[in-house]
């Protein structure tokens, strides 16, 4: 019977062990506060992805499918939608002008979160940005996500990264992120600090998901992780 308790009790540890990870509660691109180069969705509209019309879904499907694959397109999910329009637009703290790659004004955008699977089941999240008439705002924006075949390092392999990195060691994490980083050109792991009760910002370190470099070490303000204003 003691020795029944003693595993149980080791069960029960491990498995509040494993509940406590914080690999446990990877957050993906959409959640996410856009680099300063690209569009301000943390600004844009949430809306449902059955209000839009069949017209422009079905232009979309044929235009990533031209980009990529019938079979990649078929392994897609919708994760979330937003858009701006003018009106929107003009509500804005700082207006944005939109245009496509022809350089021509555009006054509606759809911003469309698709996830998708890596090797070994990994989820990940990419957007599309999307024109009314549901063309693609600017070709190449499936750049380092389809057909990609290199085995990602994993989350935990990320994490003993940060924590050994000698400039700037990330010993107690907090939230973790996945994403395409425009700015490198690859998907990342983007590992933060663990929130603290003083300072206006985090800790942040971004690695390379497949070689695991150590890409950048800076400071993340808080309060600007978040989509928070649907």
């Amino acid at each position: 019977m003691k020795t029944l308790l003693t595993a149980s009790i080791l069960t029960i540890l491990v498995l509040l062990s494993q509940a406590q990870s914080p690999c446990d509660k990877i957050k993906y691109l959409d959640k996410l506060a856009m680099a300063p180069g690209e569009l301000p969705v943390q600004e844009f509209k949430i809306m449902d992805y059955n209000q839009i019309p069949d017209s422009v879904k079905a232009r979309l499907q044929n235009e990533i499918i031209k980009e990529t694959s019938a079979s990649f397109f078929s392994s897609l999910r919708v994760r979330s939608v937003k858009y701006l329009d003018s009106a929107i637009n003009e509500k804005m703290f700082s207006p944005v002008i939109i245009t496509d790659e022809n350089n021509n004004p555009v006054d509606f955008v759809y911003v469309i979160f698709y996830e998708m699977q890596f090797k070994g089941n990994i989820p990940f999240v990419f957007k599309l940005e999307v024109k009314e008439n549901g063309g693609l705002l600017r070709k190449g924006q499936f750049e380092g996500v389809f057909d990609q075949k290199k085995r990602i390092i994993p989350c935990t392999k990320a994490l003993s990264i940060a924590a050994t990195d000698k400039e700037a060691p990330i010993t107690k994490p907090g939230d973790i992120y996945m994403y395409y980083n425009q700015t490198y050109k690859t998907i990342v792991w983007q590992i933060m600090e663990a929130d603290n009760s003083s300072g206006d910002s985090q800790h942040v370190t971004v690695i390379n998901v497949f070689n695991g470099e150590v890409l950048e070490r800076n400071e993340f303000l808080k309060g600007m992780t978040e989509f928070d204003n649907d």
